[in-house]
């Protein structure tokens, strides 16, 4: 404690010797700057009072030639001129050197008095502009009127000039002489002053060579200590550092700190900096507040490490062969306590990467097992062909998916080509895979669509674009895979009695909250297996859009009921097309036709809408109606989306009838809503409706009522007409 108390004293006397003498060298400076100051501005009036001394005699010496030239009736205009350059020189001088900090000196006060006294008599003079001279053939040249004005002034100037230009210059002299003498003064007084600032600079650069020393001496003796220390904590697995009160960590730290953080750079650097750039800014930030914490001397230790943020870091760092990693660390504080509170802050650091990589393991095994699970008991509500029908389907349409992405393309405008078949190919699949209500599918199809929309978003695409939507696409297809080999020994499973008891078991073990029937139900009949891709009637879907309405009306907070009527009419040749249709305008429908039940209550509505599907044979083919009670469509929303999302422009849109603004509905991309959503917000839907009729040679037409009815109606030729169409 003496040994510190000396040290103390030592930094003491040295920081108030430097004080003092920075204060000297600093009252120094100014003064010298100020008195340098008034040198310069007392060298400049003694220059101009010097030169001013001349200027009396000069006047009274013009006045004297230009009174002359007057009586012998010579040309005075140059006189005249001469006269008055040299009294405004002198005018200007003289104030500028009243105005250079010399106001107070009496010689220059009288000889200013002098000078106004000469202005009377002088400003006539220098003013006149007229014609002295008149001309007559009898006299010659003789003064006019204002001549002989002007010369009876020049001549009255030119005595009172004679009679007090050496009063003037004399007062002029003593000017000039007591300028010199504060001059001189003022020199003195600098030299003084610059030789007590030497004096004080000397004394300054010894203290701080003094200071410097000592400083030296104990930044020997903290490295002394700090090696000793070092060499005990060389074999601690755990990093070990002292934070200071400025959040610094300290001299001593453990070795193992060295091989967490790739670095031996510890002292006196901030906690801050010791993470900067391993963590994400959010997370520096709020484990910094948690370190400021610490020091307050409220703060209940065990409290704050219930709430540590720094319980389990990720960090990425540079693993030595030009790659990254990711390390997990367990930070733990405990405050060091000193007679006037918190001295320090004591930080332990373990590496937990293989404790938190084991767990994630675990952790992902049990996610993984719980997603097959609900897989499965999703698939068990799913009749077989159905499951088998769509996967069949599926499979086709990511084949050509990827038949898009391996199509070759250099422009700009060929790769967002392909960007465009790849929404409509993903978006009937992920309608399909909702109506079924395979959320593992739609999710992953989802996924995709959000990668193919962010790339459609880029300024400029290229083939490395499209690289993570093929990865994407292979684990969509393995997925696809993993569904119909489970699907197989699903159904195998149910085609057996033993199956069917187990499979009970099984739901009632899961899904306790369920009520079975008391009976055990016969096994099904074995059903034949169709062919892949064989195409399947939409009757057979009947169940899965009905399911689908119900999920639609709960997901989006909406009430309304679906019919359906003549859907086993619907030929094998459109299955495919009416079961996407349906489909897609089924989700329109929900997200944006049918009102939410307090707003149709409030227009007098019923609080459950309806959504009426109707399918039937005409004389000259088929039709399909679809029809909802909802909001309906405005056309002045349609043009307003479409020139928001730049579709259009806002002439083009003032210009459209009602005819070609529904039209937009079916253009790619075009979309009334601002979000993206599992069911509604990429565009696409009404386009693929579109294209598929279009495809079937059929039309589709939308006729609405806002705040009533909106319907489409799609007609299509006779089947074998159809057929024909594709073909060709």
């Amino acid at each position: 404690m003496t040994v510190a108390g000396t040290e103390r004293r030592r930094q003491l006397a040295t920081a108030f010797i430097g004080t003092a003498l920075t204060l000297v060298m600093g009252a120094v400076l100014i003064w010298g700057f100020h008195l340098a100051t008034n040198m310069r501005a007392n060298i400049t009036a003694l220059q101009s009072a010097s030169a001013l001394q001349n200027y009396p005699e000069e006047i009274a010496h013009q006045l004297n030639t230009l009174r002359d030239r007057l009586e012998v009736r010579a040309y005075s205009g140059q006189a005249l001129s001469d006269l008055q350059a040299t009294v405004t020189r002198f005018d200007q001088e003289l104030k500028k050197i009243n105005t250079g900090g010399n106001s107070e000196s009496p010689q220059l006060d009288r000889a200013l008095l002098l000078w106004h006294q000469y202005r009377p008599v002088l400003d006539p003079v220098v003013a006149f502009a007229g014609q002295p001279y008149v001309e007559s053939d009898s006299a010659g040249s003789a003064l006019s009127r204002e001549g002989r004005k002007h010369y009876a002034e020049v001549k009255q100037a030119q005595l009172f000039a004679a009679d007090n230009a050496r009063p003037l210059q004399a007062q002029l002299a003593s000017l000039a002489s007591t300028l010199q003498h504060s001059s001189s003064d003022a020199a003195d007084h600098l030299r003084g002053l610059l030789f007590v600032g030497v004096i004080a600079a000397l004394m300054l650069a010894g203290a701080a060579a003094w200071f410097q020393r000592a400083r030296n001496r104990q930044e020997r003796v903290a490295r002394d200590a700090t090696e000793q220390t070092r060499d005990i904590l060389k074999t601690v697995r755990e990093g070990f550092f002292l934070l200071d009160a400025n959040y610094r960590i300290g001299s001593v730290w453990s070795e193992a700190l060295t091989r967490m953080f790739s670095r031996n750079d510890f002292a006196g650097l901030s906690f801050e900096e010791l993470l900067q750039n391993l963590v994400p800014a959010a997370t520096l930030s709020t484990a910094t507040k948690y370190i400021k914490l610490l020091w307050g001397d409220r703060a209940h230790e065990n409290l704050m490490k219930s709430i540590n943020p720094l319980g389990q870091l990720e960090i990425t760092m540079d693993n030595g062969h030009g790659s990254k990693e990711t390390r997990y660390l367990q930070f733990d504080f405990h405050r060091v306590m000193g007679p006037e509170g918190v001295k320090h802050v004591l930080c332990s650091v373990g590496d937990i990467t293989s404790s938190v990589l084991l767990a994630r393991e675990l952790h992902d095994s049990q996610e993984n097992a719980n997603q097959q699970l609900d897989m499965m008991l999703g698939m068990m509500h799913v009749d077989p062909l159905q499951l088998v029908s769509f996967l069949d389907t599926a499979e086709t349409g990511l084949k050509l998916v990827n038949t898009i992405l391996r199509e070759p393309a250099r422009t700009d405008a060929e790769f967002r080509k392909k960007l465009n078949g790849l929404f409509r190919e993903m978006h009937s699949i992920k309608g399909e895979a909702s109506a079924l209500n395979l959320k593992s599918i739609a999710s992953r199809v989802h996924s995709l669509e959000d990668m193919v929309s962010d790339c459609k978003k880029r300024p400029e695409l290229s083939g490395n674009d499209f690289l993570p939507l093929v990865l994407k696409l292979d684990d969509l297809l393995a997925h696809l895979r993993g569904v119909r080999e489970m699907a197989s020994r699903l159904t195998a499973i149910k085609d057996t009695p033993a199956g069917i008891a187990a499979q009970t078991a099984t739901l009632s073990t899961t899904m306790p909250s369920m009520k079975l029937s008391a009976a055990t139900p016969a096994p099904p009949a074995p059903v034949a297996t169709p062919e892949r891709g064989a195409p399947r009637s939409v009757e057979d879907l009947r169940p899965a859009l009905q399911s689908m309405a119900e999920r639609l009306a709960h997901d989006h907070s909406k009430r309304f009921k679906l019919t359906m009527a003549g859907l086993s009419e619907v030929p094998t040749a459109y299955s495919a097309t009416i079961k996407d249709c349906l489909i897609q305008m089924l989700r329109n429908a929900a997200v944006h036709g049918i009102e939410s039940p307090d707003v149709r209550q409030a227009n007098t509505k019923d609080a459950e809408g309806t959504v009426r599907v109707e399918f039937r044979k005409i004389s000259d083919g088929y039709e399909l109606v679809f029809e909802d009670d909802g909001v309906g469509i405005a056309p002045d929303s349609l043009r307003t989306a479409a020139v928001r999302k730049q579709m259009i422009t806002e002439e083009e849109a003032a210009g459209m009838d009602t005819r070609a603004t529904m039209a937009l509905i079916f253009r790619p991309g075009f979309t009334t809503q601002d979000g993206v959503s599992m069911d509604a917000g990429r565009g696409v839907g009404m386009d693929v409706v579109a294209r598929s009729v279009y495809a079937l040679g059929g039309k589709i037409g939308v006729s609405t009522h806002p705040g009533r009815f909106t319907r489409f109606k799609i007609v299509l030729p006779p089947s074998e007409a159809a057929s024909s169409t594709a073909v060709a």
